[in-house]
């Protein structure tokens, strides 16, 4: 589950030769912008991100979006995967870079816990 209120970090797969040497590698850190819009199945998120946009490997557009304490690590101070998509658009708005990421899967959202 993608909690809205909580930070998330973007990962990129790398650029490498095989699986040994081609790994996830971190991106970018942000939060996430607004609510996510889904259009046909298609669920599109923007994250707001510090800093500027630089992508290691522009021949694959996967982006994997981790949180802290979701995915397999519950309540936890690890980073776990919640979503994975595609590199939809990246753009500058009032001087912040926004990322929109595609995401295919069913994704559930929920908001920030107590």
């Amino acid at each position: 589950m993608i909690r809205l209120g909580k930070p998330v970090q973007l990962l990129e797969w790398g650029k490498g030769t095989n699986t040994t040497n081609q790994i996830w590698t971190k991106l970018a850190n942000g939060v996430i912008y607004g609510r996510p819009k889904v259009v046909d199945g298609l669920t599109t998120i923007a994250i707001q991100i510090e800093g500027s946009w630089k992508k290691e490997n522009p021949d694959d557009d996967s982006i994997k979006i981790m949180q802290q304490g979701e995915g397999m690590t519950p309540r936890s101070d690890k980073w776990g995967e919640v979503a994975m998509g595609r590199l939809r658009s990246v753009s500058s708005e009032g001087g912040k870079t926004v990322v929109s990421i595609e995401l295919k899967g069913a994704t559930k959202f929920g908001k920030l816990r107590a």
